[in-house]
């Protein structure tokens, strides 16, 4: 994931205290990310910024709608997102992301590149199964489905003559 300059937190100049910032993540942000399965969306995101010393608590909430694919019928799914995210940024030696709570930073970095912790948000909203509710689904893709899934011919109780070949091997066996 390349660096984005447009969600860079200027981590160098920022005054102690508290800071606010506000963010919109939309079409071309779920585009620009590699292999993403988010095809569209729009998303607010309020961070909140508490700096003391070299230490800089993140607090994102994020709240919008993004458009994934349903696993049924593949069409787009609306999907809701309203979630929070907190870490700690600190200044270290050498970058160390291993902690979930905890990001560590080369002291000589002056910025934050947040596009990459906002989009893990986002992503970590989907579910596992995504599908639209019943009757939703696109109903051409259903029947196509069913018309080549082989469950036309269970249920007009034909069988497929490979398997009653080998039905009859079991039979013989007895």
């Amino acid at each position: 994931m390349g660096q984005s300059t447009s969600y860079a937190l200027d981590l160098c100049g920022m005054p102690t205290g508290t800071q606010q910032f506000t963010y919109t993540v939309g079409d071309d942000f779920f585009s620009a990310m590699e292999s993403s399965e988010i095809r569209a969306g729009h998303v607010d995101v309020e961070l909140t910024v508490k700096h003391e010393g070299d230490m800089f608590d993140l607090s994102f909430e994020m709240t919008g709608e993004i458009v994934i694919g349903c696993d049924r019928c593949l069409d787009d799914l609306r999907q809701a997102v309203d979630t929070e995210y907190a870490i700690t940024v600190k200044y270290g030696e050498e970058y160390n992301d291993d902690s979930d709570d905890t990001l560590i930073i080369p002291e000589g970095e002056r910025s934050l590149d947040l596009s990459g912790m906002i989009y893990d948000t986002i992503a970590l909203t989907i579910p596992l199964k995504h599908v639209h509710e019943d009757g939703e689904c696109n109903a051409e893709m259903l029947a196509q489905l069913k018309a080549h899934s082989g469950a036309a011919d269970m249920e007009e109780g034909t069988n497929d003559p490979r398997w009653e070949a080998l039905r009859n091997l079991l039979d013989n066996n007895k």
